[in-house]
């Protein structure tokens, strides 16, 4: 398998064909790449002298009680929501990358047709079935990981010394082997979920297709994986020096200009906070998912072309004793 020749066509594909961006940032939009806090302090003395405590005002208990339930139900609803739009951009991804190889076009329309499928609800399960382990094999490492912390009961100056440097010790350890099984997950599982998408298989005939691919390519599997972790640490790089320096930007001129218009008007860095702040923040979300989201149709699309690679068909040798039909050249005829 030529690594390169797919990373070329996985990178031309990416860049060509934007009816991927959109599924992409979506993706990445609801991939966990985490948040930023913003924290607004003010300076100064119109809100009371040093050391005066605010009087906190009485509110119902019912009211508190009603809005943490609320509170409670949107965080649910969000992950839920997060849940299904990974997996539908997922199997979107998937078949459209399949689709432009065999056709070489693709729409948003038909992106969607391969997302709001039952393929994206296998993508799910499949993500259940290997996820769920993980994370139980996770916990239990990591509380065995803290388990040496048990001596500070002790009370005794050596068990305290042992039981941090054994803290530490094993927490090293842990560290590594959920870093190695992720490793030896993350193919298996991509793998599987085109086994799923692009093959229409079920999810554990899926997981046992992916698992035999990779047993049986493991070497080509193996350097694909060094590849993409290469990449990876490549687009840190691209990501601290581009994409966050572009959010940051975005979010100055978005945030910064009314938050500035506000406070001319009201000589207030509260109002201003609560004018720019939320733009602030949504200009520089949209901007990092826009570039995660091209990164991850990217990667999606070396992972698809891997396994369209891996599964082709090779014609059968001709048989023992068989002649070999050769067609004669016009100057034999």
């Amino acid at each position: 398998m030529n690594h390169t020749d797919i990373i070329k066509q996985a990178l031309t594909i990416s860049w060509r064909y934007r009816a991927l961006w959109i599924f992409g940032f979506f993706l990445a939009l609801c991939g966990g790449n985490g948040g930023t806090n913003f924290n607004f302090n003010s300076g100064g003395g119109d809100f009371g002298q040093p050391g005066d405590m605010p009087q906190m005002p009485d509110i119902d208990p019912n009211i508190l009680i009603a809005g943490a339930i609320g509170l409670i139900c949107l965080v649910f609803l969000l992950i839920v929501v997060s849940i299904v739009v990974r997996a539908v951009t997922r199997a979107a991804l998937m078949g459209m990358v399949q689709q432009i190889t065999e056709t070489e076009a693709v729409t948003m329309a038909e992106g969607w047709r391969w997302g709001w499928s039952r393929r994206a609800w296998r993508v799910f399960l499949v993500s259940l079935v290997i996820g769920l382990p993980v994370f139980i094999v996770s916990i239990v490492l990591i509380l065995l990981a803290f388990s040496p912390l048990l001596l500070l009961l002790a009370n005794d100056t050596a068990a305290t010394v042992s039981a941090i440097m054994g803290t530490i010790g094993a927490c090293l350890c842990v560290g590594l082997l959920l870093f190695l099984i992720s490793l030896i997950i993350w193919p298996i599982q991509e793998l599987a979920w085109r086994q799923t998408v692009l093959e229409d298989k079920g999810v554990l005939t899926s997981l046992g297709e992916a698992f035999n691919l990779a047993k049986r390519r493991l070497k080509d599997v193996f350097v694909l994986c060094l590849l993409l972790v290469g990449i990876g640490i490549g687009w840190i790089f691209v990501f601290l020096l581009v994409i966050l320096p572009a959010a940051l930007f975005a979010a100055l001129i978005m945030g910064g200009i009314p938050a500035l218009l506000v406070y001319l008007f009201s000589n207030s860095w509260i109002g201003a906070a609560v004018a720019g702040g939320p733009l602030a923040i949504i200009a520089l979300v949209i901007v990092t998912s826009f570039g995660n989201g091209l990164y991850l149709v990217f990667q999606s699309a070396i992972w698809t072309l891997t396994h369209l690679e891996l599964t082709k068909v090779e014609p059968p040798p001709p048989a023992a004793g068989e002649d070999t039909l050769i067609a004669p050249s016009p100057s034999e005829a």
